[in-house]
């Protein structure tokens, strides 16, 4: 039974890349279009014509706090930025710029972006004359509260202070350490002089305290008097 259970972890440790569409300013065949950086295959490449400023880019469907990405990028000058799709022209933050000097090697790049900031457009620009070839696009988008952070997925697990779908939300200070949930921040038990679902709310009038134990548990009840 334990071996089973130990399979069930390990292969929920890999999840697909959040729900998306690619672009790119040029293909220069039919066959390198910009889906191919995100088909799990680092044998295959979006591939663009010639020019001065091809671009790759990827749009979420959701907003993601991206931390940072790893590319497998053949040679060439690149400007790696992320964007809000809302507002794309002034909400922009460059994460890297990058030099790779052999145009026929492909080079794994690991980009951060500091800091991580809620994005949902990843642009990557070539900035000197030259085509785009982008075999691989991995991504990281855990923050600092994460205790399990992956590539290609959002924060999991979160520590005993943090809830939300990327652990961006603090616990309630009148929850009881590690009774904070991590999806939705309710708390199972909350802290003399606190209640509420997520135990939010102080008494501000006298109270007594009424403890019972119940199987072991603490319950404890705020009374105005």
């Amino acid at each position: 039974m334990m071996h089973f259970i130990f399979i069930l972890l390990f292969v929920f440790t890999v999840l697909s890349l959040p729900g998306h569409n690619v672009s790119q300013s040029s293909v220069d065949r039919a066959l390198d279009g910009p889906e191919l950086p995100v088909d799990d295959e680092v044998n295959t490449c979006a591939v663009t014509q010639k020019g001065v400023n091809e671009y790759w880019r990827i749009q979420f469907n959701q907003t993601l706090t991206v931390k940072g990405m790893l590319l497998r990028l053949k040679g060439g000058n690149y400007s790696v930025e992320v964007r809000n799709s809302s507002n794309e022209n002034d909400d922009r933050q460059i994460c890297d710029l990058i030099y790779l000097p052999f145009e026929t090697v492909a080079y794994l790049e690991n980009v951060s972006c500091k800091p991580a900031v809620p994005m949902d457009v990843i642009m990557i620009n070539r900035t000197n004359y030259g085509s785009l070839t982008l075999c691989d696009f991995q991504l990281r988008v855990c923050d600092i509260p994460c205790e399990l952070c992956t590539l290609e997925d959002t924060c999991r697990h979160c520590d005993d202070f943090h809830y939300g779908p990327n652990c961006e939300n603090n616990c309630s200070t009148g929850c009881v350490p590690e009774s904070c949930d991590e999806v939705t921040g309710e708390c199972s038990t909350c802290l003399v002089a606190y209640s509420g679902k997520q135990c939010q709310l102080k008494c501000k009038q006298k109270f007594t305290l009424i403890l019972e134990h119940i199987s072991h548990i603490f319950l404890y009840f705020c009374f105005r008097v």
